[in-house]
């Protein structure tokens, strides 16, 4: 239990930036684009699958390898939310700053 509370001390403060960076773009007028719109939905992409697969991972070690206890599996859940946030800021932050490719644009 104390291996997560460490792990998620650790983590807390990167995503404090990713969540603040979050912020500013998405009110910015770049998110607002075309351009913007397809750069969130390629980070949201990326962050999607973080949270389900590591609760599924977290229940099939809980049911089948070894019993869990309450405040192991809170902390767990709370690592998986801010893994989420982190890599969906990252994402963000890594996307933007590609060049715009011709492929990334919209079919209307």
């Amino acid at each position: 239990m104390v291996k997560l509370l460490l792990i998620g001390a650790l983590l807390t403060p990167l995503f404090l930036y990713f969540l603040i960076a979050n912020i500013k773009y998405s009110r910015s007028e770049e998110a607002k684009s075309e351009r913007g719109q397809i750069i969130l939905l390629k980070s949201y992409k990326h962050a999607i699958g973080i949270m389900p697969v590591g609760w599924f991972c977290l229940e099939m070690f809980h049911r089948y390898i070894h019993t869990i206890t309450f405040d192991t599996y809170r902390d767990s859940i709370w690592v998986l939310v801010l893994l989420t946030y982190i890599v969906h800021g990252f994402s963000l932050y890594i996307n933007r700053n590609q060049p715009e490719k011709e492929s990334d644009k919209l079919i209307n």
